[in-house]
């Protein structure tokens, strides 16, 4: 019941928690979603840049974070009630915003943003490795709440994709920088030698599926996907083999969560959680595709072959469902729930990154198209056929939750997804142009 809570927790802070849906008229919407001009470029930050904000911690380390919330129809920025105004599951993924920009190697304020975002992260890492992941308003770090607490949970897991990825260039950038940084990861990675990797390869049934509890959050298959992208950029520095070891050993875990198949539901998708699949944060394919590759295990590669093949397109034909659980202990799966809303921006960007890097693999054109397709989303391609990112001010929109409504918050999570995921259109030529020929506005 606890790690059904947790899940629960995240799940409300992922989808905005405490935002409220705001009905909208065509008139409105059309108002606010005026695209500028053809030759845009799609990656905007101006609305990113507005929720950065400088942070003193108190040592008197001089950092930055983002703000969570920020609501329509002025943009103000505001704390989420109880939990913080800033917190390094969005810092994380903002750091990879402006680390993977064009602009990252000969523009200094975007390398300044870079080095005060990743110093916010080193602040928030705890005594026993893992991250703290809020932050209050008055510059406290949230060492209690359900949602921030120093356990390996999600947080933890993203401050090491980012820190790994951004540490080979801070070497030659930032040497001070680099060293904390290089020191933070070996004390995560160490904890995570002691409390992870040698838990026993146990299995559980949950509505007839065989669960894998060495995962984290005991079958999070989502969480496991993200720590995976930063233990193989850990080991391509490193060459550790434990570590090496373990990222198979999680990759497995994965698989064993993948149901259906060409012709059953759910076609190919991996679970997320027991006998739950949600959208956010569901970066299994593109992580198997990352395994694959690192250890050479091509079982991982087709597992994720296959969800890319067969379940993107009924979620594409189906008008891109958010959830569902299912039972299969009758031999056969059936669905116990399932929801289409609410979409945001997080559920779109995971698919994106698996069709992208199925189409850098293959070559094949019905992977741009795919990815393209998918992307589309973001500029009308969706159930309220409202553009839910502003190209001309980089504002994305919280979520559709019908195809009458759609709540023109937005926060952190939104914006960034949104920024994530178009510079992967922006920076593939036949991605982009699917994008074009798909978009609705």
């Amino acid at each position: 019941m606890k790690k059904k809570i947790i899940v629960s927790v995240f799940f409300l802070y992922a989808m905005g928690m405490g935002v409220s849906l705001i009905a909208c008229t065509k008139k409105a919407l059309s108002a606010s979603t005026t695209p500028p001009a053809a030759d845009t470029g799609l990656v905007n930050t101006n609305h990113l840049d507005n929720l950065y904000t400088p942070v003193t911690f108190s040592d008197g380390t001089m950092a930055a974070g983002v703000y969570i919330y920020s609501n329509y129809p002025n943009y103000t920025n505001v704390e989420a009630t109880g939990e913080g105004f800033a917190c390094v599951d969005d810092v994380s993924r903002a750091v990879l915003v402006y680390f993977r920009s064009s602009t990252f190697s000969s523009d200094t304020s975007v390398q300044s943003k870079v080095y005060h975002l990743v110093s916010f992260l080193l602040e928030m890492q705890s005594s026993n490795g893992y991250f703290y992941n809020f932050l209050f308003a008055n510059n406290l770090i949230n060492t209690a709440g359900a949602t921030s607490i120093n356990n390996p949970n999600w947080w933890s897991w993203r401050a090491l994709q980012t820190l790994t990825e951004v540490e080979p260039a801070l070497q030659s950038k930032n040497v001070p920088l680099y060293n904390k940084v290089q020191q933070a990861i070996n004390k995560l990675i160490a904890q995570i030698k002691t409390d992870l990797v040698n838990l026993p390869e146990t299995t559980s049934v949950v509505n007839g599926i065989t669960i894998p509890q060495w995962l984290p959050a005991g079958s999070g298959t989502d969480q496991s996907s993200t720590l995976i992208l930063g233990l193989i950029n850990y080991c391509t520095t490193t060459n550790d083999a434990v570590i090496s070891a373990y990222i198979k050993k999680l990759a497995d875990g994965i698989m064993l969560m993948q149901q259906g198949d060409t012709t059953h539901f759910p076609y190919g998708a991996f679970l997320s959680w027991e006998n739950t699949w949600h959208a956010y944060g569901n970066l299994q394919a593109y992580a198997l595709m990352q395994a694959g590759s690192f250890l050479n295990q091509p079982q991982y590669e087709t597992g994720a072959m296959a969800e890319v093949d067969n379940f993107y397109p009924w979620l594409l034909q189906d008008g891109f469902q958010v959830s569902f659980s299912i039972d299969s202990s009758a031999g056969a799966i059936q669905i116990l729930s399932d929801t289409n809303y609410a979409q945001i921006a997080y559920g779109i960007e995971p698919m994106v990154f698996a069709a992208a890097e199925a189409y850098k693999k293959t070559g094949l054109q019905k992977y741009a198209d795919m990815a393209g397709h998918l992307a589309a989303w973001f500029l009308g391609a969706n159930a309220a056929s409202v553009n839910m990112y502003s190209l001309s001010t980089g504002i994305c929109y919280d979520g559709i939750s019908s195809p009458g409504s759609v709540n023109l918050n937005s926060g952190a999570e939104s914006t960034i997804e949104a920024l994530l995921t178009l510079e992967i259109v922006e920076n593939n030529l036949a991605i982009k142009t699917a994008f074009n020929k798909y978009k609705k506005n």
